[in-house]
């Protein structure tokens, strides 16, 4: 249940962890569509092991004509994928609850050369009465839909600032499959991760029905099924044995998907389209 002490718990700890990596030299800071695609293939990356999630994510926000349009980067976090999105022409604005995270994102902007392009705001996203109705042509969002049901009016608003005919992406983890929610909810306790971290409500498909009713077109793209063990594998990604098992579980899923599609709702992420 939402409750405001919540929130100021939930802002100080993304703070902390933004505000680690302010210290970050400029050069580090860049992103654009090279060194998106070079992280993505990089083992050493944190970006490896949503590779595939990241990368359809990508293709679908590549198919869109992003030269002027306003786009919302919602739960921007670190700013990367909004950043992207500037260096391709789009006029984009940074949300996030975080101040630290907006920070470190318009740094990000401006090492990157699209400080012109680029605004940034710290707010919940229960109420954002800063945009207009429909300002937005398209919204994207990042592993952040999910931290946002929690407040009141959030996907209100969400919906508001959408234009018509304008587009909602997500890159989302999917929270369908029991066996795979029972894991995740014991790698957070053998971790000891703090419930501030946000990951109490996972997306499912009641949130697919959630936008099904707001919205008059909804796609969904599910992902890795049986490749999800790749969880057991984090921080290990450099090893080339542990690759192979990896890519031999995605060919694997693949030959499932293609002969059972209904199993995609049982997968561990997923990018959906939602056209307003």
């Amino acid at each position: 249940m939402y409750c405001p002490r919540f929130t100021e718990r939930e802002r100080e700890f993304y703070d902390r962890i933004y505000a680690a990596h302010l210290e970050l030299p400029d050069h580090a800071l860049v992103v654009n569509r090279r060194v998106m695609l070079d992280q993505m293939d990089n083992p050493a990356s944190t970006a490896y092991e949503r590779r595939r999630l990241y990368r359809a994510a990508l293709e679908r926000l590549l198919a869109e004509p992003l030269h002027g349009r306003n786009i919302l980067d919602y739960g921007c976090g670190p700013g990367d994928w909004g950043v992207l999105l500037a260096t391709e022409g789009a006029r984009v604005t940074l949300l996030d609850l975080s101040p630290a995270a907006i920070e470190l994102a318009l740094r990000r902007a401006r090492a990157s050369g699209v400080a012109d392009r680029v605004r940034g705001l710290a707010r919940d996203a229960s109420e954002l009465s800063c945009f207009a109705d429909g300002e937005f042509d398209l919204v994207f969002a990042c592993a952040s839909l999910h931290h946002t049901l929690k407040y009141p009016s959030a996907f209100a608003e969400l919906v508001r600032v959408i234009k018509p005919g304008g587009k909602l992406v997500l890159a989302e983890t999917l929270g369908n499959n029991p066996l795979l929610n029972a894991a995740r909810r014991l790698r957070a306790r053998l971790a000891r991760e703090p419930v501030e971290q946000g990951e109490g409500i996972i997306f499912s498909d009641a949130e697919l029905d959630l936008l099904r009713r707001h919205f008059r077109q909804v796609d969904f793209t599910p992902m890795n099924l049986l490749a999800m063990a790749k969880r057991l594998f984090r921080g290990r990604f450099t090893s080339p044995w542990v690759r192979r098992l990896l890519e031999g579980l995605e060919r694997i899923d693949a030959r499932l998907l293609a002969w059972r599609p209904q199993l995609g709702r049982y997968c561990g992420e997923v990018v959906v389209t939602a056209v307003k």
